[in-house]
């Protein structure tokens, strides 16, 4: 339980610093959130590492900016939600996307190796929306061979695991949150 409300006061902590476009200084906040190296997915048994391809730049995608109108559903605590793009393998984000039917980008399985920010890397979206959208179902303090991420801000409720357990943690009731499937 301890651990859980840890967790649950660093997203909100990570949430308020969004929400208000400021930068948090260097510290325990900044490491307690982001994976360290040591933190990266463990490999469940050895194996051939996956072939790595140019991954190419994240021009095409749009910036994150804040909504014109507070009232819209389609956001994520005040900001455009970023539609990921796969960029394809990256040597520290060798995982397997899930695509919709469209072949957008919805979710992502962890592969040995992996780390946070490359991950976010490979689909163009920051380390912070991607932490956002995992908040509910994750406690953000380590990737693990096999954990889902969500790439979605639709499925926040429903899709991600950390070590095969799901987080039940909240969001501030002023958050506004996209219609959930």
């Amino acid at each position: 339980m301890g651990a859980q409300r840890t967790a649950t006061t660093i997203g909100i902590g990570v949430l308020a610093v969004i929400l208000t476009a400021c930068t948090p200084p260097p510290g325990p906040l900044i490491d307690a959130v982001r994976p360290s190296a040591s933190a990266r997915a463990t490999p469940e048994s050895p194996s051939t590492p996956a072939p790595l391809v140019d991954a190419g730049p994240c021009d095409a995608v749009a910036p994150v900016h804040a909504v014109a109108d507070p009232a819209d559903p389609e956001q994520l605590g005040g900001k455009t939600l970023e539609i990921p793009v796969d960029r394809g393998l990256l040597d520290t984000a060798s995982g397997e996307a899930v695509l919709n039917a469209e072949g957008v980008p919805v979710a992502y399985r962890v592969a040995p190796g992996d780390v946070f920010s490359t991950i976010a890397a490979r689909f163009c979206v920051a380390e912070d929306w991607l932490l956002i959208v995992n908040h509910a179902r994750r406690d953000n303090n380590g990737l693990y061979a096999g954990d889902t991420l969500n790439l979605d801000a639709h499925t926040i409720f429903s899709v991600g695991d950390q070590n095969g357990v799901v987080s039940d943690n909240v969001f501030p009731p002023e958050f506004t949150l996209p219609p959930q499937r």
